[in-house]
């Protein structure tokens, strides 16, 4: 975007209550969500519907979440 990029600009997304509100409400009972600042202001989340543990699904993001 710096160097007049101006498609590079996402004009719609999510904030990490947002979409974590969102998959709750579509029925993602277990829902992990990760938001990092300055430099990367990034947003992953892994949800599941049952009958995935919480302890599966933490071992899911903890492979594919940045760190």
């Amino acid at each position: 975007m710096a160097n007049g990029n101006l498609y590079m600009a996402h004009r719609c997304g999510f904030t990490m209550r947002v979409l974590t509100g969102t998959l709750q409400a579509a029925g993602f009972e277990i829902v992990v969500p990760i938001q990092r600042a300055h430099p990367a202001y990034d947003l992953c989340v892994v949800a599941a519907k049952p009958p995935m543990t919480e302890q599966q699904i933490l071992a899911i993001a903890a492979v594919h979440f940045p760190s």
